[in-house]
């Protein structure tokens, strides 16, 4: 390399010229070389290091999306609504089951006429006496004593009145169900149909029947009966009760005591 001071012709890696200690200017590097240390290889350009990358494409790589708080919130409450609603359709179909039971038990069973027999002498309800025989002793009664069923029920709400001012005693009235005695013998079941016939001159079919022992606590006193109860048609009836009524009748009420 020739210094361009003293024209020297200094060694070709020197860079201080020996003889008069000048910088030696360095050879340029052609234009080609110098573009081709700018652009990167190809091999450079396929090599990536995954670690290094933004966190979302990290959670993308592993497959884990980022979460947007709304749309978690959202989740929750949805997860939270749907708990909800199990829970309350398991409640109501608990409920309607436990109505559907009571209903079948009490209301489709001989124990609400046992309730209406009991409860009705003690509310002087004739409705709910009434409520006890069927449709065709109550047209027994209508032609037989020329009456009418409103009538009929005015006529048992006094008589039991006079009967609670009398014979009743202070207090409500409750009952207990003892042994019940089921009758499904067809004989027996035609003898009953035989007697409403016999005695009130009406037709019916009794499907049921049963024998009810009673213990009724009348505000502490206490007695002991037997009821008969029939089914006649949907209807639970009571024997007892159609006697009741027919001897109100032909007394025309209270009004004979």
């Amino acid at each position: 390399m020739k210094c361009e001071h003293c024209g020297y012709e200094a060694p070709e890696r020197a860079v201080i010229c020996p003889e008069c200690g000048e910088i030696l200017p360095r050879p340029k590097k052609p234009a080609a070389e110098e573009q081709a240390k700018k652009e990167p290889s190809p091999a450079a350009e396929k090599f990536s290091m995954p670690f290094l990358s933004a966190p979302a494409d990290l959670e993308k790589a592993d497959g884990i999306a980022a979460e947007d708080p709304e749309e978690l919130r959202r989740a929750a409450q949805e997860k939270k609504f749907r708990r909800t609603r199990r829970i309350v359709a398991a409640a109501v179909a608990f409920v309607l089951i436990l109505l559907a039971v009571v209903y079948y038990v009490f209301f489709w069973s001989y124990k609400l006429a046992v309730f209406r027999y009991v409860k009705g002498v003690d509310y002087s309800s004739g409705s709910m006496y009434t409520a006890l025989v069927p449709d065709a002793y109550m047209d027994y009664l209508e032609s037989t004593y020329s009456t009418t069923r409103r009538e009929v029920k005015s006529m048992m709400s006094d008589y039991f009145d006079y009967w609670n001012e009398n014979y009743g005693t202070e207090g409500r009235m409750s009952y207990d169900i003892g042994h019940v005695q089921h009758i499904s013998d067809a004989d027996e079941l035609a003898a009953l149909e035989d007697e409403l016939h016999t005695s009130y001159h009406i037709t019916v079919e009794i499907s049921k029947a049963v024998e009810v022992s009673l213990t009724i606590d009348d505000g502490g006193t206490k007695a002991s009966e037997k009821a008969t109860f029939v089914k006649i048609g949907s209807r639970w009836c009571c024997m007892k009760a159609m006697e009741d009524m027919d001897y109100v009748c032909q007394n025309d009420g209270y009004n004979v005591w």
